[in-house]
């Protein structure tokens, strides 16, 4: 049976203050397009500091993710199945049929 963790709440912090700053650059956005469209301006691309706003908000993600993220599963199917039992190997509810031609077959016996 695997050991559990205790969940990380520094990880989470992290995602949550990264989600916040992905907000807040969205919005950022949102702002800066609507400056632009009510001066009739064009410009080819976010400013500067917005864009630094979202790659630090998606490297802080990334970070998060890590922190909060459990220990790897093995691959190997041996090492899965070692650590069930064979009542559980054995009960397959997905081979189960109840939709069969039981019906079709006495549909005219009364």
């Amino acid at each position: 049976m695997a050991v559990q963790q205790v969940p990380s709440y520094l990880g989470r912090a992290v995602c949550l203050i990264a989600f916040l700053l992905l907000f807040h650059s969205g919005y950022s956005t949102f702002e800066h397009l609507s400056y632009l469209k009510a001066i009739d301006g064009h410009e080819s691309g976010l400013p500067q500091d917005i864009m630094i706003e979202l790659l630090a908000a998606v490297g802080l993600f990334g970070l998060g993710i890590v922190l909060v993220a459990d220990d790897f599963k093995e691959i190997l199917m041996e090492t899965e199945m070692a650590k069930q039992s064979i009542e559980s190997l054995d009960a397959r509810p997905s081979f189960y049929g109840f939709n069969h031609r039981g019906r079709v077959v006495f549909r005219n016996v009364k």
